[in-house]
């Protein structure tokens, strides 16, 4: 189950992803990127009136009621999803993640991206966070078999 450390780690990773969109509405521009590292990173202001890689367009309700379903299979399911150190890592990673995007669609009503790495779309902090759940739900997957083998 989630405990406590996980939960703070959540909201101080929603908490992060917000102030960094906050900041990209105050201080970029839709038309003019900040260059980071040429042809590599830069800053831009983007909406989001859809989900990832923009499918679903100007769906908001639709995916703001998914996102919160989502949201309420991991809570109840999640001693199913989390039993090992990788797969809490990976659902605190994706709940922080699809909570950060939800709440931008359930309040803005289009989700904020804003990093641009040349070879990915415009995403923001949530979307590299369930990146990054994806990443540790494999490696989870490849290790708890090793151990699994090990232990047999």
């Amino acid at each position: 189950m989630i405990n406590l450390r996980y939960t703070v780690f959540i909201f101080l990773g929603i908490l992060l992803d917000q102030l960094l969109k906050f900041a990209a509405i105050r201080f970029l521009s839709f038309d003019k990127a900040l260059i980071i590292i040429h042809n590599i990173f830069s800053l831009q202001l983007v909406y989001n009136f859809g989900a990832a890689y923009g499918i679903l367009q100007n769906q908001r309700w639709l995916l703001t009621i998914i996102g919160f379903l989502v949201l309420c299979f991991c809570f109840i399911f999640q001693k199913k999803i989390a039993d090992t150190f990788l797969s809490k890592l990976g659902l605190s990673f994706f709940v922080m993640g699809a909570l950060g995007n939800w709440l931008d669609r359930l309040f803005r009503g289009y989700v904020v991206d804003f990093l641009d790495i040349k070879i990915f779309p415009i995403l923001n902090l949530s979307d590299i966070s369930i990146n990054i759940a994806i990443l540790f739900f494999i490696l989870g997957l490849f290790f708890d078999k090793q151990d699994e083998i090990k232990s047999t």
